[in-house]
């Protein structure tokens, strides 16, 4: 049975985490106990649980565009707070980094079981943009900007996720202003396999990546 060691969470909340250069080859963690359970890896032999955030579907309408007769607005997920609470220290952008996600097994191909969606970062909460309402084409999809990963399975019934360096930089520097100002932040969709729906209520893994400096 392979060995874990984890971090105080609350530790995590207030310093945050170093990031390091990893051998996946030589990741000695203990597969998550439960399924659909995510421990984010810190070093070979280190791990921290991924928590789980519960958001309801919210809608918002442009009053203005309303009066005129012209709907327009935007349905989308909120998650309280600026940041998740594990969050890695900006030095995150220079290395791969890797996740661990426990499933029933891990026979079917990740990218069918789960999505890493980048988040829009406001003040006091996360923002997962699901849909928007327009004048002309009635509610279409947001633009997700689906985060590209590499998979591999690991241990008897999970994935070992890797997302490279240079994705990771090329999402900072894609919105480098916000970046600035909150660093990233990201969930963990766990996929319906029968409807690929999104309900009312839907729970999030969480994680991120501090802004430069902090």
């Amino acid at each position: 049975m392979k060995k874990v060691f984890f971090m105080a969470l609350a530790f995590v909340a207030a310093v945050g985490m170093n990031a390091q250069v990893i051998d996946p080859a030589a990741i000695s963690i203990e597969e998550p106990e439960f399924e659909q359970e995510a421990i984010l890896v810190i070093n070979e032999t280190e791990g921290i649980p991924l928590e789980i955030e519960h958001s309801k579907l919210r809608a918002t309408a442009n009053v203005g565009m309303a009066l005129l007769g012209v709907p327009k607005g935007s349905e989308y997920y909120q998650l309280e707070g600026p940041e998740s609470p594990v969050t890695l220290d900006a030095s995150a952008y220079n290395h791969d980094l890797h996740i661990i996600i426990s499933w029933s097994d891990n026979k079917r191909s990740p990218k069918r079981l789960f999505q890493i969606i980048p988040l829009e970062i406001q003040k006091k909460r996360r923002i997962y943009n699901v849909a928007k309402l327009t004048a002309f084409k009635g509610t279409v999809a947001a633009d997700q900007g689906y985060v590209n990963f590499n998979a591999e399975k690991y241990g008897d019934h999970s994935y070992l996720i890797t997302i490279p360096a240079e994705e990771l930089k090329k999402l900072r520097d894609d919105n480098e202003g916000e970046m600035k100002k909150f660093g990233k932040q990201f969930v963990i969709r766990l996929l319906n396999a029968s409807t690929d729906k999104l309900s009312d209520n839907e729970d999030f893994l969480t994680f991120g990546i501090a802004k430069t400096g902090k």
